[in-house]
């Protein structure tokens, strides 16, 4: 795990947080030494990690799964090698991301032009209903759905997160113009998800400012600060490394 810090880094907070969750399980591929080989999340969301032996044998355990699984993910090698081995025996996905880049930046990585916006800050539930809104629309973009229905149960966990600490806001003349989430975070980094800038508010250089902005503060708790995006989101791509996010892995993921 510690050898990919940013590939393993959900994998690896899952295994530190997994006494206080109960979202799935946590399975482990073993050699004939007894060493671990892989780990595996078994929850609607599956990740994978782990040598191709260890892959193989979560193939092998997936397809007897009886639920059929929202997402797969995993670094592209073992994407690919799992898929080509399960493939045949789940429904049709919804897509397939074949290359999902992963993107890590250190301190003195960064180098937009750091200015002090006080219309960035961790969000509050007075904000709630604007996030989870907004939200919905960029995972019906990502993922498919109707952003107009949104369930009780993605709010509260929405909700929860912001209680958290977990969601960070840009706000130009109260309007909301960026937003962020502070998803899985390990002693090797914090990954960001939900970056979303509304189309409304596009063009004008909030997610540039806003994005900075939240990795600075950041990286003043976290050693380093990571993401992944989809290979053809060239403009998030071009977000990223101009503010000095540089290439670290490679994701691919399977959607149903």
């Amino acid at each position: 795990m510690a050898q990919a810090p940013y590939e393993n880094v959900y994998l690896q907070w899952l295994i530190e947080s997994a006494p206080r969750r109960s979202d799935g399980r946590i399975l482990i591929a073993r050699g004939r030494d007894g060493s671990v080989r892989g780990v595996a999340h078994d929850a609607p969301n599956i990740a994978l990690a782990g040598d191709e032996a260890a892959i193989d044998a979560f193939a092998h355990a997936f397809t007897r799964r009886v639920m059929l699984p929202r997402m797969i993910v995993a670094p592209r090698p073992l994407l690919e090698r799992f898929w080509k081995r399960v493939h045949g025996k789940l429904p049709a996905p919804w897509a397939i991301r074949p290359s999902q880049p992963v993107y890590g930046l250190e301190p003195g990585w960064l180098h937009a032009d750091g200015g002090d916006l006080a219309g960035v800050r961790r969000a509050t539930l007075v904000e709630a209903d604007e996030i989870v809104a907004h939200a919905a629309r960029m995972a019906a973009g990502e993922l498919g759905g109707d952003a107009e229905k949104i369930d009780a149960g993605y709010r509260a966990r929405l909700e929860a997160n912001i209680a958290a600490g977990c969601f960070w806001t840009y706000r130009v003349e109260d309007r909301l113009v960026f937003q962020c989430y502070v998803g899985p975070t390990t002693a090797a980094t914090a990954q960001l998800q939900g970056i979303w800038t509304p189309p409304e508010a596009r063009g004008y250089g909030h997610a540039t400012r806003g994005l900075d902005a939240v990795c600075r503060a950041l990286l003043a708790e976290h050693r380093t600060v990571s993401l992944y995006v989809n290979d053809f989101n060239r403009v998030a791509i071009a977000l990223y490394e101009r503010l000095g996010f540089r290439r670290v892995g490679e994701f691919a993921s399977v959607i149903f």
